[in-house]
């Protein structure tokens, strides 16, 4: 790691994930690294504080020569570190941050490169992270977009929104980015930010890689946070607006969004439907295209000939993930029970980490003892390798993903799948080609936040044999003909190649 100061091939711009989050993303990231021993990469990741007891899930590869960090959400110093500069300069970066705001979609990407520029650099910025927060300007900015867009609203909450969304801005533009011949990042956001700053900085190529479409998770945060106030609805008043605060969050990310669409080289997503969606948010057509994940088919086949050990144990549903809400585990214990009640002997297994979001995880667990679920278990984060060949069904109630590795890899080991309409699963289920489709399905689509959809898919799949046994098949010949981790590496090889 002492060779900090060389030139990567390819440099990582990571948010929240690799290396101190397991599975997802975090296990797309280490198997591109890993796969690739002859590329050198870089790793900068975005965290929102500084933690000395954030430990590290992964050993870096050999190939990664150097490890930063940048934390976007620590105290912003606003000081004055910037020298002011002239009264007219300063009068032409307000005038183009108000028409910035003014501007439609496509009107600002035209001008966000010109933004970038007078407010990215601390050493050459025009406008001084002082003045940005404490100018009469910036009071008057504040103002004018309160008066336009939330009147009715406590403006105190809104003046503090504000500085919460722009304040990570300045954190981002900050950080310091490792020299590399490309830079690729696996999110919009703050680490599409970064990664549009190292190209006006370094003038490299820029990939992005969107697993699931990060300004339609974010919405999804957003519309579910209580951390934003919302006024107590009153009786008899009907709200005819959405709250003005998550509003402006929702924006801030399209906005960031659209920004690295516009900057991007290349646009890679998993599955024609987020393709889709990327182009309704901004990106170009002509820079996306599609590279499935896939797994190591030799690591999960091995699996298949230890399933007959367990022939004679109870049937077992088994979920493999984060307990956090966005998988919406507690749909999953509220299913669990109906089955429970059918077929009472059926164990279920909630396999993945419980401390990414404590609270939910105690609120799901104490979910599953009101319901007096006696035969469900979590059983924290494991070796899958050792959980797969125990389960006969594996279950996935997210309100959101991309093309979740779990269904790819539980069916190579030969475990049918039942998961919610969301992302590529009913591809990963049904098929993506017509050829795949001809296979045969390989699980059950139900709806979002469905118990009972949920239940009786679980119920239909443990209790009918012959087509546990079908499903079965098609999931192994599907993983292995159509989701092999060797080719998305070799994809991902002959992409940097060409930009190197």
């Amino acid at each position: 790691m002492g060779r900090a100061v060389e030139t990567a091939d390819v440099c990582l711009i990571l948010e929240g994930t690799y290396p101190y989050v397991r599975g997802g993303v975090s296990s797309w990231v280490h198997s591109l690294i890993s796969g690739l021993p002859e590329i050198t990469f870089s790793l900068l990741h975005l965290s929102s504080k500084r933690s000395i007891d954030q430990p590290k899930r992964y050993e870096l590869p050999d190939n990664v020569i150097s490890f930063a960090e940048a934390f976007i959400h620590e105290s912003l110093d606003e000081r004055s570190p910037n020298k002011r500069k002239t009264k007219k300069s300063e009068d032409n970066v307000w005038n183009l941050i108000e028409n910035y705001h003014e501007a439609d979609a496509m009107e600002r990407c035209r001008m966000s490169r010109e933004l970038l520029s007078k407010v990215s650099d601390p050493r050459t910025a025009e406008l001084s992270v002082h003045d940005a927060f404490h100018s009469l300007e910036a009071w008057e900015l504040v103002l004018k977009r309160y008066r336009e867009r939330a009147p009715d609203s406590s403006f105190i909450d809104y003046f503090w929104t504000w500085r919460a969304v722009h304040a990570p801005l300045f954190q981002t533009m900050i950080a310091e980015i490792p020299p590399a011949h490309i830079y690729h990042t696996v999110s919009t956001g703050y680490a599409g930010l970064l990664r549009v700053l190292a190209k006006l900085r370094h003038k490299k190529p820029l990939l992005l890689t969107e697993h699931g479409v990060y300004v339609r998770e974010r919405a999804i945060d957003i519309a579910q946070a209580e951390w934003i106030y919302e006024e107590p609805v009153r009786l008899k008043v009907a709200r005819a607006k959405a709250n003005p605060l998550k509003e402006m969050w929702i924006n801030f990310f399209v906005t960031l969004g659209e920004m690295t669409y516009q900057e991007a080289d290349e646009i890679i997503t998993l599955f024609e439907g987020n393709r889709l969606l990327q182009h309704d948010l901004g990106a170009d057509p002509s820079k996306t295209s599609i590279v499935v994940n896939g797994v190591n088919i030799d690591k999960y086949a091995a699996m298949r000939a230890t399933r007959d050990e367990f022939k004679d144990r109870p049937l077992r549903v088994g979920f493999v993930g984060r307990v956090v809400p966005i998988k919406d585990v507690k749909t999953l214990v509220r299913a669990c029970s109906l089955v429970a009640q059918e077929m009472p002997l059926v164990e279920f297994w909630i396999v993945g980490p419980v401390d990414e979001d404590e609270e939910y995880a105690q609120e799901c667990k104490q979910l599953a003892e009101g319901l007096n679920i006696e035969k469900l278990e979590f059983l924290g984060t494991q070796d899958v390798t050792n959980i797969y060949p125990k389960i006969d069904v594996m279950v996935l109630t997210s309100i959101s993903e991309g093309q979740p590795l779990t269904i790819i890899e539980a069916g190579c080991a030969g475990v049918p799948t039942v998961a919610t309409e969301v992302g590529a699963c009913r591809e990963l289920c049904e098929g993506r080609t017509d050829e795949d489709r001809l296979l045969g399905p390989s699980g059950l689509i139900t709806g979002v936040g469905n118990a009972n959809q949920t239940a009786h898919a679980i119920l239909k799949i443990l209790g009918n044999e012959r087509l546990r046994k079908k499903m079965s098949k098609a999931a192994v010949v599907r993983a292995e003909r159509y989701y092999r981790q060797s080719e998305v590496l070799n994809s991902y090889r002959s992409l940097y190649q060409r930009y190197l």
